[in-house]
């Protein structure tokens, strides 16, 4: 009982409970439960975890109705000094000096400029982006006569005030200087393409304590770089990054989602690699995995050999976006070296 009161008062509980993504996602796994066994396991954790409080609540009437409520400080008490006493039980003894990590940790003044760089990336893209979602409203909308825009303006004030103007690259300085309502949509859709390398900076930064799966967030949503246009100093005010091993996991899973989704894209024609023996074990795998509901990873609501064309290219190229973004910050963090300048070329890369 201890642990469910416990469970109770952590953040991430109530973060995970009260977010909408937690909620979307739960809209999805119900839409598949017929039918796919993870989304049944999914939807009983979520309902294991909103039993939590249920749980405890019941248990402090049954202890009120005891008339034994003046114990339970006591009985929490001795659960934690026990709880901690077991763990410290569990540490071994070491009397010969303990082998080097495997990983260097960073020092904290390592730490300290690893994520003030980091920070600094994630406001750049966010106001790049930010940009770009301000210049496809006004490619889908009419402004009503006699509204000044003022989008480009605070963008810029905001780029100097942080000093991240000179360490643009000229490309990127370029395309912020042109006069709202100007950017075409190849420009456009280019600098979307950064809303992932946004959302996993919000993720390494701890913003955001979840990173949700590829096939769970398909579509952009340029909330993610307004917020941080009209708060930027949250992204400065932590002290600590994503551990490393969690980041690989990160990878490694990106990883699989895009081998998945490049075999389809190959089997069905999509690409047209040169050498037939990748073409034929993207096959072998595509087959593998078409229509098998507990198996095939899942787009949205369909299963990768299900979904379209657009929907199979896309998730193909986000989660290549992430491996490859996982992987150099990763390999940055090993090398303890910060990005330099220009830190980032968005329209030029």
């Amino acid at each position: 009982m201890y642990s469910l009161f416990r469970l109770l008062i952590k953040s991430a509980y109530w973060r995970t409970i009260l977010r909408k993504a937690t909620w979307v996602e739960a809209s999805r796994s119900l839409r598949r439960a017929h039918k796919d066994k993870r989304a049944r396991k999914h939807l009983l954790r979520l309902g294991l975890l909103l039993l939590a409080p249920v749980l405890c609540i019941g248990y402090l009437v049954w202890i009120w109705g005891m008339g034994a409520w003046f114990i339970l400080p006591i009985v929490i008490l001795f659960a934690w000094l026990f709880n901690r006493d077991a763990k410290q039980a569990g540490e071994t003894l070491h009397i010969a000096p303990t082998p080097e990590p495997v990983r260097r940790e960073l020092t904290e003044e390592e730490t300290k400029a690893m994520r003030h760089s980091f920070a600094q990336m994630a406001l750049l893209i966010a106001t790049m982006v930010d940009r770009a979602g301000s210049e496809k409203f006004l490619k889908e909308k009419e402004l009503p006569p006699g509204i000044e825009l003022t989008t480009r303006r605070t963008h810029l004030e905001l780029l100097k005030k942080y000093e991240l103007w000179e360490q643009m690259a000229r490309s990127d300085r370029e395309a912020m200087m042109m006069p709202d309502g100007h950017w075409e949509w190849p420009l456009i859709n280019r600098v979307t393409m950064a809303l992932e390398p946004l959302r996993l900076l919000r993720w390494i930064l701890r913003i955001d304590f979840h990173l949700p799966l590829i096939g769970q967030q398909l579509k952009g949503d340029f909330n993610l770089a307004h917020e941080i246009v009209l708060a930027p100093e949250k992204l400065f005010e932590g002290k600590k990054l994503i551990p490393e091993e969690v980041m690989e996991t990160g990878r490694d899973a990106a990883d699989h989602f895009f081998q998945r989704c490049l075999a389809e894209a190959i089997h069905r024609g999509y690409y047209n690699p040169s050498d037939e023996g990748m073409t034929e074990r993207a096959r072998r795998l595509a087959q593998s995995l078409a229509g098998k509901q507990d198996r095939d990873f899942v787009l949205g609501t369909q299963l990768v050999s299900e979904a379209g064309k657009d929907e199979v290219l896309w998730a193909t190229n986000l989660s290549q976006r992430r491996r490859d973004f996982l992987h150099w910050t990763i390999g940055r963090i090993r090398a303890a070296k910060p990005p330099e300048p220009p830190m980032v070329c968005i329209v030029g890369e």
